[in-house]
C-alpha cells in the first residue's frame, strides 16, 4: 500500500473516531438537558426519606426550579403508607430512601422501576469511579435497590471509656468473656431499628452466626434494652460496660458532650468491620409523578458533587464513590485501604426470622429482661 493512501486511511478513521466521541458526548448533553428542562417544568418530586436530608437544600440550590417534597418517617411507618396509598391508586411517592430491608417489600411487590434507566451522566454511570468497580444493590438482580453509602458500621459495640480499653477487645467473640458477663446491655433485637439490624449482621457473618448470639444471650446476663437513651444513659453511668447494636451516632453526639463513652472501630478487628449503607439506600417507586425530576435528582446525587454533599451531612456516610475526598466522614466510619471487611447490604441478610429464633431461644433461658 502506497504511503500517501495509508496516511489519508489513518486521518479518516482518526476524523471518524472523533466525530463519533463528540456525536456520544453531545447525545448524552442533549438527553442531560432535556431531562432538566422536563423536570423544571413538573416543578417538584416527593422523597419519602428515614434520617437526615439536610444535603437536599444542596440539590434545590443546584436546581432552583424543582422543588423537593419531603415525607419523613421510621422506614416501616413509611413502607405501609406507600403500599396503602398504591392499594388506593395513589401513586404518590417518587423516590424513596427507608432503610435496608424496607425497600425490598417495595421490590418484592413490583413497585420499582430500574435504578440504571435513569441514569444519565456519564461519571455516574461509569462503575470504576465506584467501590468494588461497580455499583451496589441489595436486589440480586442488581437493578432496583441502589446503595451509594458503604460506612464501616458504627453501630455495633459502644463502650464506657472508664471501664474498657480498647485494647482489651480484639474480637467480637472477646464480648464472651467471663469479666463481660452482667456487663453488657443490647439493644433488643426483637424490636425494628438497629438492634435487629446489628444482630442480623452478626448472624449472617460468616465467623459468628447462631453460635455467637446464643452464648450472647444465654451465658453473659445481657441487660436487653428497646430505649436507646436509657441504655446510653447507663453506659455513662458505668451500670453496663459494653453497648451492642445501637444507634452509633448518638453515642457520638452523646461522647461531644462529654460523656465517657466511644464507638468501638471492629474494623480493626479479627473478623474485620462490617460495610453497611446506613439506612441509605435508592428506590426508585414506577409509575413515579415526576419521572423526570426524579431522574435529575438521582443523577445529581449520584454524582461527584451530590455524594459529597451527602457526605458533609453528618459525617457518617462514607459514598462508594472512589474518586472523592473523605475528609468529612468521620474517621471511624471510613474504609481503610486494604482492610478486611463484610458486605452487609445482601438479599440473603434480610431475612430477620431465623436470627430472631435463635435469641428468644436463648433469652427464654438465661437473659434478664427489663
Amino acid at each position: 500500500m502506497q504511503p500517501m493512501l495509508v496516511v489519508l486511511l489513518s486521518l479518516a478513521l482518526f476524523l471518524l473516531g472523533t466525530q463519533t466521541a463528540v456525536e456520544g458526548a453531545e447525545a448524552w448533553q442533549a438527553e442531560w438537558e432535556r431531562a432538566i428542562k422536563a423536570a423544571e417544568q413538573e416543578g417538584e418530586f416527593t422523597y419519602y426519606t428515614v434520617g437526615e436530608f439536610n444535603f437536599l437544600s444542596e440539590f434545590e440550590k443546584k436546581f432552583p426550579r424543582i422543588k423537593v417534597r419531603v415525607v419523613q418517617g421510621r422506614g416501616v411507618d413509611l413502607l405501609a403508607r406507600m403500599m396503602a396509598e398504591r392499594r388506593g391508586g395513589k401513586y404518590l411517592a417518587d423516590i424513596a430512601r427507608i432503610g435496608n430491608t424496607s425497600p425490598y417489600t417495595l421490590y418484592q411487590a413490583k413497585a420499582l422501576q430500574p435504578i440504571a434507566s435513569a441514569l444519565l451522566l456519564p461519571e455516574v454511570k461509569d462503575e470504576s469511579k465506584w467501590w468494588s468497580g461497580k455499583h451496589q444493590y441489595i436486589d440480586s438482580e442488581g437493578r432496583y435497590i441502589f446503595v451509594p453509602v458503604g460506612s464501616v458500621s458504627i453501630n455495633m459495640v459502644a463502650y464506657n471509656t472508664d471501664a474498657v480499653a480498647p485494647a482489651e477487645l480484639n474480637s467480637f467473640w472477646d464480648l464472651l468473656q467471663e469479666k463481660w458477663r452482667a456487663k453488657i446491655v443490647v439493644i433488643d433485637p426483637r424490636a425494628t431499628g438497629y438492634g435487629r439490624s446489628g444482630a442480623r449482621a452478626a448472624y449472617f457473618h460468616p465467623q459468628l452466626g447462631a453460635e455467637f448470639l446464643n452464648r450472647l444471650f444465654r451465658d453473659q446476663v445481657v441487660m436487653v434494652s428497646r430505649d436507646y437513651r436509657q441504655a446510653i444513659d447507663w453506659l455513662a453511668q458505668k451500670r453496663f460496660s459494653i453497648m451492642l447494636f445501637s444507634n452509633g451516632d448518638d453515642v457520638l453526639q452523646a461522647r461531644a458532650q462529654g460523656l465517657p463513652i466511644n464507638v468501638i472501630d471492629t474494623g480493626v478487628w479479627k473478623e474485620g468491620g462490617m460495610l453497611e449503607p446506613g439506612a441509605f439506600t435508592l428506590a426508585w417507586l414506577d409509575k413515579s409523578p415526576h419521572p423526570n425530576a426524579s431522574k435529575v435528582f438521582l443523577n445529581w446525587l449520584l454524582s461527584r458533587e451530590g455524594q459529597l454533599a451527602l457526605q458533609k451531612d453528618g459525617g457518617i456516610n462514607d459514598s462508594l464513590r472512589i474518586d472523592i475526598a473523605k475528609n468529612d466522614v468521620r474517621p471511624v466510619a471510613r474504609r481503610k485501604e486494604g482492610a478486611k471487611y463484610v458486605v452487609t447490604w445482601k438479599e440473603d441478610w434480610i431475612d430477620s426470622e431465623p436470627m430472631q429464633r435463635v435469641v428468644n431461644q436463648a433469652l427464654s433461658r438465661n437473659a434478664r429482661k427489663n
